[in-house]
């Protein structure tokens, strides 16, 4: 018989989503690893709208990114962020609909860990979330035939 998340994981889950729960703002930092043909590598820095619902806390965010060349860009995501019995899940939100993202799972009192790889064409994501006393560092990693790439996220 499989077993549960247990009592620390519930914990941490609790504290996951009332953390989520009072996000405004974001910075990240992309990069990428030998192999990857992109130019995503920069910094950005923005601020989160958060709408919580019963399980759910809704994500807008909206941020500047500068590249390494110094170009600006303007970026927007809507994100939604549900928790659910022993999981917190990640999906997007493109055109109102949701596509799921990653269904995270507690491993430590602060480490969750994806339970599932997510596929865009012939991507791979992948990511893990620590959850600090006053952030939530969530660090993306992004592999296929043209991409090796790295996004580290810092939401408080």
């Amino acid at each position: 018989m499989e077993q549960g998340v247990g009592n620390v994981g519930l914990v941490a889950l609790a504290k996951l989503c009332a953390r989520l729960s009072k996000v405004r703002e974001f910075s990240f930092n992309a990069s990428n690893g030998p192999g990857s043909t992109t130019n995503w590598r920069g910094h950005g820095r923005g601020e989160v709208a958060v709408s919580n619902y019963g399980a759910h806390s809704l994500f807008v965010e909206q941020a500047k990114f500068a590249d390494v060349d110094g170009k600006k860009i303007a970026l927007q995501n809507r994100y939604r962020w549900t928790r659910c019995v022993e999981f917190v899940r990640l999906e997007h939100l493109q055109d109102g609909s949701p596509s799921l993202l990653f269904d995270f799972t507690p491993v430590t009192p602060h480490g969750f860990r994806h339970q599932n790889e997510h596929r865009y064409g012939d991507d791979i994501y992948t990511a893990d979330l620590i959850l600090h006393p006053d952030e939530i560092e969530l660090i993306w990693q992004i592999h296929g035939p043209q991409k090796n790439e790295r996004l580290h996220y810092h939401y408080w």
